[in-house]
């Protein structure tokens, strides 16, 4: 049974535009008539592209095992005859001139008490987005947007809705030119736009990023606190969260599928504006050191952006921390790094990453994508006929068809074990 957990997230292109779903949100799109791409290796000199699915298959229930990688912590939970693209030995030789990819099942991939006898799986550095380049003012937006998401919080609106302020309200919409439900709509329910900043957002020129386009009320010291408030009731600023990102706190908040269909200097400027807010650059290494609440759709975004952009990201650890109110809480924090130029040794777009530990999750709903053919089944390219990426990089194969037939079929090679 080759299939993949139903909370899989892939980079997907839906009707034309990218986003980040999950395997059971593609089957559902694909039941309602979408039309979805999914991004391919296309063949062996590492070329990436974007293919049809024909078919999402529901496979119900199934056992699953989780694949951790060594130095990331990614994971990917599928069945334990999955076929998992390995690592080829001369793959990273320097003399390679082509990608030599051999085959294994989950319940064949080797992990021994050493993990440096373990297998390698390849993982894609970047997913294709092809996008425009863009310009200073996107990249400026974005950088306000990774700024809110890092210190932002917002203030939401009360609406008593009597007498008088419905009158207040038609009042103000009839000069706006607009029926009251509209004028809502674009008040929004977003009062206020909080930012917790410190002095040193002032000394790197932060904040003048952000008042170069909106306006800010003077900010203020916080008592008893090295820390500053900065507020903003600019609708323009209020619009942008509203367009792309999604919750209000540090435990919920994280962007919307829109951010992907913008530009890459966008998606930079939101990149750089969180890791303004909440990253710590770190120069002996090259890298940034991040802190987040345990807000897992936050850690997928930043994977996600890292990956459009060709970052690399790890999770180190998980940790409880004081959270420094008067009720002693702790709070679970994520420590992750993001490094902008690859340290590790890549080739054709692809690097290898030794596998930590599989382990037996129990049973949940899987699925799997059924491609669409890109090459004659007598073509030495039909290998790459069943591959693709799913969001965290990783390589995997679709093969559903073919294993229906209780064999791995011609186009695709029996595993390579070993």
């Amino acid at each position: 049974m080759n299939a993949l957990s139903k909370d899989t997230p892939l980079f997907a292109e839906i009707d034309g535009k990218y986003g980040v779903f999950t395997l059971k949100e593609l089957y559902e799109l694909h039941n309602q008539g979408h039309k979805i791409r999914a991004p391919v290796l296309l063949n062996e000199h590492g070329s990436i592209g974007w293919v049809e699915v024909e078919d999402v298959v529901n496979f119900g229930k199934q056992k699953l095992k989780r694949i951790t990688l060594a130095t990331s912590r990614l994971f990917v939970e599928a069945t334990e005859d999955t076929i998992i693209p390995a690592y080829s030995s001369n793959l990273f030789s320097g003399r390679e001139k082509q990608i030599k990819i051999k085959f294994k099942h989950v319940n064949e991939l080797k992990v021994a008490q050493d993990p440096r006898n373990n297998d390698t799986l390849l993982l894609a550095t970047r997913i294709p987005l092809k996008i425009l380049e863009g310009n200073q003012n996107e990249w400026d937006f974005g950088f306000a947007l990774g700024f809110f998401l890092a210190e932002g919080s917002i203030v939401k609106r009360k609406h008593s809705f009597t007498k008088n302020s419905l009158a207040r309200l038609k009042a103000l919409a009839r000069k706006k030119g607009m029926a009251l439900q509209k004028y809502l709509e674009f008040m929004t329910d977003i009062k206020l736009v909080f930012l917790t900043i410190g002095q040193s957002d002032f000394e790197r020129r932060h904040i003048q990023i952000l008042q170069k386009h909106f306006k800010f009320a003077t900010p203020y010291k916080k008592r008893d606190s090295n820390a500053y408030v900065l507020y903003s009731s600019d609708l323009s600023l209020i619009h942008l969260i509203k367009n792309y990102i999604d919750g209000s706190t540090s435990h919920d908040k994280h962007v919307k599928n829109e951010v992907y269909n913008n530009s890459r200097k966008f998606l930079e400027g939101i990149l750089d504006g969180f890791l303004a807010g909440d990253g710590c650059y770190v120069k002996k290494g090259d890298y940034f050191s991040v802190r987040i609440t345990a807000n897992y759709l936050l850690y997928n975004d930043l994977i996600f952006i890292s990956k459009g952009l060709g970052y690399d990201v790890h999770l180190w650890k998980a940790i409880y921390q004081n959270g420094g109110f008067a009720n002693g809480k702790f709070y679970l924090s994520l420590l992750l790094s993001i490094v902008k130029t690859y340290h590790r040794h890549t080739a054709f777009g692809l690097l290898k990453e030794r596998i930590k530990s599989i382990e037996n999750i129990g049973e949940k709903e899987a699925y799997n994508l059924v491609l669409k053919q890109l090459y004659p089944e007598t073509d030495k390219r039909a290998i790459f006929n069943h591959l693709y990426f799913i969001a965290f990089g990783f390589l995997v194969s679709d093969a559903v068809k073919t294993l229906e037939r209780g064999a791995l079929g011609s186009s695709l090679p029996a595993p390579v074990l070993g």
